[in-house]
């Protein structure tokens, strides 16, 4: 499931066009970008994937430019700031970290140990943060919490993640599936 890259831009695509998956994303219905079920997605792009990114309001499209597919992103507010919890315009690369970190990001989970990057490039933005929903929060918000919260399914136990606040490193967590 990991990604390679290999130097340049896509034929036609400008640099400022460019942008990385920030997270693994997703993906439901074919082409439908989710950061709500977060078990109930199939499958998913793998963080670092190199995309077009087209925004209108808080809707976006996702142009893989290997593949050529196109995918939608409710990304859950109005603006940039927003639309950086999903992509980022500096390559995603998680080869500097130990090769259990990488297992574990590749299967999209977080164990205890992780960073708080680390763990949002394997899982994504949570749907909330302690009891705050996360859709009007930012990257920046969203790293400042201590306690990240996913929605397995729509009506399943959620996954919770928290943080040691001085290390900032993942001292608990709760629903997770296939523990090693």
């Amino acid at each position: 499931l990991g990604a390679v890259w290999l130097g340049g831009i896509g034929v036609g695509h400008a640099q400022g066009d460019v942008y990385y998956a920030r997270c693994n994303l997703k993906v439901i219905d074919g082409d439908e970008i989710t950061w709500i079920n977060w078990q109930a997605a199939p499958t998913f792009l793998p963080a670092g994937t190199k995309f077009q990114v087209t925004r209108t309001k808080d809707k976006a499209s996702l142009l893989n430019l290997e593949t050529n597919a196109t995918y939608k992103l409710d990304i859950g507010a109005d603006g940039d700031a927003y639309l950086e919890k999903f992509v980022t315009r500096r390559p995603v690369d998680i080869e500097r970290f130990p090769e259990d970190v990488r297992d574990t990001i590749r299967k999209a989970m977080a164990k205890v140990g992780m960073t708080k990057e680390q763990v949002y490039i394997a899982m994504g933005p949570p749907t909330n943060v302690g009891k705050t929903r996360t859709n009007n929060m930012t990257y920046d918000q969203i790293m400042a919490s201590d306690l990240w919260v996913y929605a397995r399914r729509r009506f399943g136990k959620n996954i919770g993640v928290a943080f040691d606040p001085t290390s900032g490193h993942v001292n608990r967590t709760e629903g997770i599936w296939g523990k090693d």
